[in-house]
């Protein structure tokens, strides 16, 4: 039987009880993992003909890169010889549709892109497919995570990149509006991962989201001062708290003036009801994956990025370990 946390939390989010129930019912009974393949180079067309599909009906609309596939169901594109060369990297369909703001936003020629939270590196990935940066730098905190995080980065060869491991209070203090687009994938609960058949005790206690939340608006009030004026601000977590997700933005928009909220056209469909500006929300029985949460935040005025990056706070630079073929 769902937790009463649980059936507290189902309440809150869904009005009705078809939907509610079917919420329910896609944790405990998680549905096969939708995967998706983001191509590091030009797509190999033998592996794409035999191992991927259209998009489904829901996504059929979106401006889909040619650099982005929906892999086939039952296929294990991590267990593949083109995962470890690097030719792509294999995620969650969630994941695409909580990055997929970035096909939207106008940025300078090679812009500078900054991912707080970094690890494994997908989102980072997606970001430089998606905006071509001219400077990547993929942040870290968690030593035991950087490992993996640069592990990917150098497997796909991804191009100025640079990893680095600071206190999100540190890059506010040393990058002052130096990036033109900035990711914050905050550490959350991780209810989502129930939908994974994996097991996450205590994810739905209110100590438990309160904490995450307090984590989540320090991260990205931090995070706010490294984005130049004009530039973009992506929130994304993988949970489904209200406490974590829109009272996060809400908190934050009302202690931080120059931001807004915007409009993502092709997430329309999944507009959030919890509150009036946009955010976004997808949910497991909605079949396109884990499920998860965006919102697209844009800083008032223009103006180029700050130029004064001191060397040493790049940290470390990736270096690619592919054949170029790729």
């Amino acid at each position: 039987m769902p937790s009463r946390l649980l059936l507290n939390l189902a309440q809150r989010l869904f009005p009705g009880e078809p939907e509610r129930n079917a919420f329910l019912q896609s944790l405990e009974t998680p549905a096969p993992e939708r995967r998706a393949v983001i191509w590091t180079g030009s797509p190999d067309p033998t592996w794409r003909s035999a191992h991927t599909t259209p998009p489904p009906p829901e996504l059929s609309d979106w401006p889909w890169p040619r650099w982005l596939d929906i892999v086939t169901p039952g296929v294990r594109p991590g267990q593949d010889d083109l995962h470890e060369a690097g030719a792509f990297y294999s995620l969650d369909v969630s994941s695409i549709w909580a990055a997929s703001p970035l096909w939207i936003i106008e940025t300078p020629p090679s812009p500078r892109v900054l991912d707080v939270c970094a690890a494994p590196g997908g989102k980072s990935i997606f970001a430089s497919r998606a905006l071509a940066p001219g400077l990547l730098l993929s942040n870290e905190v968690i030593g035991k995570r950087l490992g993996i995080l640069r592990h990917n980065l150098a497997r796909c060869g991804i191009p100025h990149a640079f990893t680095q491991r600071l206190d999100p209070a540190d890059l506010g203090a040393q990058l002052p509006e130096a990036f033109d687009v900035v990711l914050v994938d905050a550490p959350c609960s991780g209810q989502s991962l129930l939908t994974k058949g994996i097991d996450n005790p205590g994810c739905f206690h209110t100590t438990v989201v309160q904490h995450n939340s307090r984590r989540q608006r320090r991260i990205l009030a931090e995070a706010a001062r490294t984005v130049t004026p004009g530039g973009h601000l992506l929130y994304t977590t993988c949970t489904f708290s209200p406490e974590e997700n829109e009272k996060v933005i809400g908190w934050f928009l009302q202690r931080t003036p120059e931001f807004r909220a915007i409009e993502v056209p092709h997430l329309a469909p999944w507009r959030s009801r919890l509150r009036d500006d946009p955010a976004y929300r997808l949910f497991p029985h909605q079949g396109l994956g884990a499920g998860g949460f965006a919102c697209l935040l844009r800083r008032e005025g223009s103006g180029p990025a700050s130029t004064g990056i001191a060397p040493e706070v790049l940290g470390y630079p990736v270096e690619r370990n592919r054949p170029d073929s790729h």
